[in-house]
């Protein structure tokens, strides 16, 4: 098959992970991807199971990682709250030029509650199968769990398996495992805050 960009050359299927760029996150390769790329202007092409419960896992991941969001990571979670800039700005209480400059990077950082306040705003409006059994005890770990978080802003980096997507617990046994392995006492047992 042709390429459909440049038509010059037959595309060349590959077998190293597929470095997902599409997704906005410079982090991200998929494994057991069908992907193929072209040998003259190296255009790629990819067969991508299951995007859509792919990129929430992919929100789920970023939204419970222990250091501070990227710019990158925010506009890959406003995107996915299906909002423009001033929607969320005027979610967090903030100004639109001030969220800008945190997804640009123009500003260096922003705070751990600002950090926080991004992250409940995604997990109270998304409703998917990572975030819909949680109740309001979780959000007390949550908050406890998201002022702990590193002061560095890290871009997350996951090699991920489309099909491994699927939620394997409910989220609050996962978030429950976090918060003993940064140190919290587990207070509050799985069975106690599923719903």
């Amino acid at each position: 098959m042709l390429c459909d960009h440049c038509g010059k050359a037959k595309l060349k299927a590959q077998t190293k992970p597929y470095h997902y760029t599409e997704c906005g996150l410079l982090g991200v390769f998929l494994r057991n991807v069908q992907w193929s790329e072209c040998p003259a202007c190296h255009a790629r092409a990819a067969t991508l199971p299951r995007a859509g419960q792919l990129h929430r896992y992919i929100a789920w991941r970023v939204v419970t990682k222990s250091t501070m969001l990227t710019g990158e990571e925010i506009v890959f979670l406003r995107k996915m709250l299906r909002k423009n800039q001033k929607q969320l700005a005027e979610l967090l209480g903030l100004s639109q030029v001030v969220l800008n400059r945190w997804e640009t990077g123009a500003r260096n950082g922003h705070a751990s509650a600002n950090d926080s306040r991004i992250r409940f705003v995604y997990l109270t409006m998304r409703k998917d199968e990572y975030t819909r059994r949680m109740n309001p005890k979780v959000w007390e770990m949550l908050h406890r769990m998201f002022g702990k978080v590193d002061r560095k802003a890290e871009p997350i980096r996951l090699r991920i398996d489309p099909a491994d997507c699927a939620p394997a617990e409910p989220a609050s046994a996962e978030i429950g495992r976090f918060m003993e392995s940064r140190g919290f006492s587990p207070i509050l047992r799985s069975e106690h805050i599923n719903s």
